[in-house]
């Protein structure tokens, strides 16, 4: 589907989370853009942390649309190996600690493996589809109808909300 290139820099995580959001938006995926640029910029930052690369190195990201609809999101960091992995996953936070890393990342939804690679590891993130409600059920019944193309005359308007063409009916 696409990817690209971010500088291990202190700006790698958010300019990955923009990135992811930008693309997905214009892609028109189905699946939480929002949660999928959150779990993208949690993958950079780990990359971008503990991969040791120096600021100004590139860390390469994938972006791939699986058959399944499922979004699949990598990184590629140079360290082939990935310490703890087990516990990183299966981490969670104590009592008021602060949420981090790979738990956000399982908390909205993401399924994470990593894998050593000769340039180093791939880490990705499988993140699923949103479930498109029967079109005769309540919840499809309360989704807000269709962004009209023509644009109201002026003043200015309220934005409308817009329903992903995921969900939209089949004409």
């Amino acid at each position: 589907m696409s990817n690209a290139r971010f500088r291990a820099n202190r700006h790698a995580a958010e300019n990955a989370r923009s990135y992811t959001r930008m693309h997905l938006t214009l892609a028109n995926i189905c699946v939480d853009i929002e949660d999928a640029a959150v779990i993208g910029g949690v993958l950079m930052t780990n990359a971008a942390s503990h991969s040791g690369v120096p600021a100004y190195a590139q860390i390469p990201m994938q972006w791939v649309l699986l058959q399944t609809s499922e979004l699949l999101i990598q990184v590629q960091d140079s360290r082939r190996d990935f310490p703890n992995f087990d516990e990183a996953v299966t981490w969670e936070p104590a009592e008021g600690e602060k949420p981090r890393g790979l738990w956000i990342a399982r908390q909205l939804g993401a399924k994470i493996a990593f894998a050593p690679t000769e340039a180093g590891k791939i880490v990705q993130a499988l993140i699923k589809p949103l479930e498109v409600p029967a079109w005769d059920s309540p919840v499809a019944r309360r989704l807000p109808p269709p962004i009209s193309r023509t644009p109201p005359p002026w003043p200015p308007y309220a934005p409308q909300a817009r329903t992903p063409s995921c969900l939209k009916p089949l004409a």
